[in-house]
């Protein structure tokens, strides 16, 4: 059974650590414009497809990314 994708609403940023993003090597902050359901990874939801604005620890923009997040550190606690 298919878990569905978080419900991120557009411009929510988001600190990601290195663990909770694909090829991390370091945090990351995101300026979410969409989670893409349709290019998950066959994971049981556990990685999502994200499309956004990488910002700076200051918040400025640094350029578009889209990347593989877990899906657990966008969900609300």
């Amino acid at each position: 059974m298919s878990v569905p994708p978080p419900d991120v609403p557009a411009g929510t940023i988001v600190q990601l650590s290195k663990e909770q993003w694909r090829n991390g090597v370091c945090a990351l902050f995101v300026r979410v414009e969409s989670v893409l359901p349709d290019h998950t990874e066959p994971c049981d939801g556990e990685w999502v497809w994200v499309r956004g604005q990488q910002l700076g620890r200051d918040g400025m923009p640094l350029g578009r990314i889209e990347t593989l997040v877990r899906a657990a550190a966008l969900r609300a606690p």
